[in-house]
């Protein structure tokens, strides 16, 4: 999902304080913590991510959430780098919200 408001065409990547590598790193490592373990409904494994390469863990709830990702298993299923990342890779609608 993309976000709308008073973002610009093209600037939903500024919502987010990762660049994609990271964005990819963090889902890699949030993919393999679920595969062992599961989702717990919370940002677990996405906040140990975020410790381990200084990254506020608000600002970086407040991002994901944009893109659905209300949780661990969410971030790996709704934060999509090529929404986030690519010019026209927005799908219709907008934020997500619970």
């Amino acid at each position: 999902m993309a976000p709308t408001g008073d973002v610009a065409p093209g600037c939903e990547a500024a919502l987010l304080p990762l660049d994609r590598s990271q964005l990819d790193a963090l889902r890699e490592h949030v993919e393999a913590l679920l595969a062992a373990g599961g989702c717990d409904q919370t940002h677990r494994a996405t906040d140990a991510w975020a410790a381990d390469h200084g990254i506020a863990p608000d600002r970086l709830h407040q991002g994901l959430e944009e893109y659905g990702g209300f949780c661990d298993c969410e971030v790996v299923m709704n934060v999509d780098p090529a929404l986030v990342f690519e010019p026209g890779g927005q799908t219709a609608g907008g934020p997500s919200s619970r």
